[in-house]
């Protein structure tokens, strides 16, 4: 006995070995339904991974950062106290020696210049101004540790090194203004001593030019007038 073949309800238009899977599928009502922690708690379940992965990656990337910033200030603050312990001891050569490649072991090295200046010993005052120049190179102190080394050049007979050393610093616009004015000054005194009255103005017009060079506009003044 043939029985009859159930009528299957298929859509004219699709093929009926197409099979459609409607498991995924949300209704449009349904959708409009969704609440924004409905539509949250789905972002969530597809993109948990991502996410976690970003979070994971700035608690690194912060850490790492403060770890850097604490590991920085800790030995600036130890290298402040060798300095301390330097200065205390007299020692402050072997500080600048041991750090010439930082801004403390620069001032170590000026302060160690300074003091060798003082006391006629110019060949030691150049070496530690020339520490001092490379370790504060970028540094409103640059200058005055070059102007240092020009100085120890002139009074270790060395007069021709020396006032080409201030003409360098005189026309390096890198340097601070007050160094530049004052490398100007001692120029013009040179030229004026020296009887070359164009190469004096042209210094003295640098100097007063300059809106940071209030002391050596008022030396250079005081000069004239004594001429």
């Amino acid at each position: 006995m043939h029985r009859p073949k159930k009528n299957k309800n298929s859509d004219p238009l699709m093929p009926e070995d197409n099979i459609v899977d409607e498991r995924n599928l949300i209704d449009m009502e349904d959708a409009a339904e969704l609440s924004i922690e409905d539509r949250i708690s789905m972002y969530w379940m597809e993109n948990k991974g991502f996410i976690i992965g970003c979070i994971s990656a700035l608690a690194l990337a912060l850490v790492a950062f403060n770890g850097m910033r604490i590991y920085k200030e800790h030995a600036l603050e130890s290298l402040a106290n060798e300095f301390a312990a330097a200065d205390a001891s007299d020692s402050l050569a072997d500080f600048a020696d041991a750090n010439s490649n930082k801004s403390l072991g620069g001032f170590a090295a000026m302060a160690t210049a300074d003091a060798a200046y003082t006391e006629g010993d110019y060949a030691k005052a150049l070496e530690y101004y020339q520490v001092a120049s490379s370790s504060l190179k970028g540094t409103v102190l640059a200058g005055r540790a070059m102007l240092g080394e020009a100085f120890a050049l002139y009074q270790s007979g060395q007069q021709a090194e020396g006032i080409a050393k201030l003409n360098a610093i005189a026309a390096d616009s890198s340097i601070a203004e007050s160094s530049r004015a004052e490398a100007a000054y001692h120029l013009a005194l040179e030229a004026d001593f020296n009887g070359d009255s164009e190469a004096f103005e042209a210094y003295a017009a640098q100097i007063n030019e300059s809106t940071l060079a209030g002391p050596w506009q008022q030396r250079l003044s005081f000069h004239q007038q004594s001429r």
